[in-house]
């Protein structure tokens, strides 16, 4: 048993033959940074990749000075420093001494072509985001089954808002299979009415939420029925998904406040509302009783029957002006009539018979007005007052009267 070691022995037996190593103790190496972090103690926290292999990197606060250029994930960097392992968890990092920017990685420079055309296209517009439904009746959630993002997603919403439905689509959301897999749960989605629909995951590293930056994913997303919230990483944390979604959260607790509106405050503004009312409708019956109250001292109140009683008197004049106006007219019709009566008569040719007179007509009973009318040994015809006389024209001789 003289060789058994503890931990904290062994741990500290590594560090020695590493520190010890000649190559180790200074080393220059180029990577990608990824998972870049800011403690609150001052130190720089992230992880130094390539296209095959990682290695944790630390730099701590005194030497940050020697950094000579902002940090930010996708940067390629060239770094001096060396080897050391952290005793607490048995880690080995990369202390660095000085670094600097050597460029982008390949897959931020693709990454920011990828953003920049698809901007080109129009899909970040403002113009083209939707409000998210106030007073939601289903939501639809695409996370990983049994996370604790999806379970805080759905308490959330049914202690904010119990009478939603919700529906579940499960999905991986990290790994190279998850962009497939977040495509089938979304196409899966839309076969549903939803009114809102949630795609979100906790939060990770970069790597963990690539599969949030895939162009078929994007371009699948933006043909939502329904309005998108997207819930993916920290506030730090944008992915491609969170600049096409209608809205973006840092949490999921986020996305469930965004997507539903709370009880409380509906109960409490429905009673405001309430209380409202009843305030209305009470200066409306004080204000009602107080006119009633003025209203019945007048004299129609006190005697309804007055404005009967004038009125109908009202009714009798009106009645008797017609009457009178109406005999007047009839009386003016009818002294007109006899007046063209007697006109009419007075121009009757029957009314010269009268005075001895005759008229002469042809067997058309035509009026014979001249000599030039008739035919010698014509019938004609002599209409007096009192009958007519069968006469034939034996003579006649036309006259001029002067």
């Amino acid at each position: 048993m003289s060789n058994l070691l503890t931990v904290s022995l062994l741990n500290t037996h590594i560090k020695t033959l590493l520190k010890s190593d000649p190559i180790l103790r200074y080393v220059k190496v180029k990577g990608e940074i990824s998972n870049f972090v800011e403690h609150g103690n001052g130190h720089y926290y992230f992880t130094l990749k390539d296209n095959k292999s990682s290695i944790n990197a630390v730099v701590f606060n005194p030497n940050k000075y020697k950094v000579k250029d902002p940090i930010q994930n996708g940067d390629e960097v060239l770094i001096s420093g060396y080897i050391d392992v952290y005793l607490v968890r048995g880690t080995y990092q990369l202390v660095v001494d000085e670094m600097e920017l050597f460029g982008k990685g390949a897959l931020l420079i693709e990454l920011e072509a990828l953003k920049q055309k698809l901007k080109d296209e129009g899909l970040f517009e403002e113009s083209r985001k939707r409000k998210i439904p106030a007073f939601p009746k289903a939501i639809g959630i695409i996370s990983a089954p049994s996370s604790a993002a999806l379970e805080d997603m759905v308490k959330n919403i049914r202690r904010r808002y119990p009478i939603c439905q919700i529906y579940f689509f499960p999905s991986l959301v990290q790994g190279t299979e998850a962009p497939k897999d977040l495509i089938r749960a979304f196409t899966l989605s839309q076969k549903y009415d939803l009114s809102t629909l949630i795609i979100g995951r906790g939060g990770g590293s970069s790597e963990d939420l690539h599969a949030f930056n895939d162009e078929s994913l994007v371009r699948a997303l933006v043909t939502s029925r329904a309005p998108l919230i997207a819930a993916i990483g920290h506030e730090v944390d944008f992915t491609l998904v969170d600049f096409i979604s209608d809205q973006r959260v840092s949490t999921p607790t986020g996305a469930a406040e965004i997507a539903t509106p709370d009880q409380k405050e509906i109960y409490e503004t429905l009673n405001i509302s309430l209380t409202r009312m009843n305030n209305a409708l009470r200066q409306k019956v004080l204000f009602l009783k107080e006119k009633f109250a003025l209203l019945k001292d007048r004299p129609f109140f006190l005697k309804p029957d007055t404005l009967y009683e004038v009125k109908l008197d009202e009714l009798k004049e009106q009645k008797k002006r017609l009457h009178l106006a109406f005999e007047n007219y009839f009386l003016s019709f009818k002294h007109e009539l006899n007046v063209l009566k007697k006109t009419l008569h007075a121009l009757s040719p029957f009314n010269v018979l009268q005075r001895g007179y005759a008229i002469l007509e042809n067997e058309e009973q035509k009026v014979i007005s001249s000599v030039d009318d008739v035919s010698l040994y014509q019938d004609v015809v002599a209409r007096v007052k009192d009958g007519i006389i069968n006469l034939e024209v034996k003579k006649k001789e036309k006259k001029n009267n002067e």
